[in-house]
């Protein structure tokens, strides 16, 4: 499990975790500007680097 602090001027934990939703991604916001992320313990190269391609996306990276 890990978090990402979001930015206040990127948006709040929750409006990113629904824009990675609305890509495919869930993540919990956790009350206010952090995501937490909890990927399986057995993921794929390609599934993680398309997840945080998503988060790059959502983030405007």
């Amino acid at each position: 499990m890990g978090g990402v602090d979001i930015a206040p001027a990127v948006g709040t934990g929750r409006e990113i975790s629904e824009r990675l939703m609305d890509r495919g991604v869930l993540v919990k916001d956790t009350h206010g500007s952090t995501i937490r992320i909890a990927p399986p313990l057995v993921i794929s190269r390609e599934d993680l680097d398309w997840g945080l391609t998503q988060l790059r996306a959502v983030l405007g990276l």
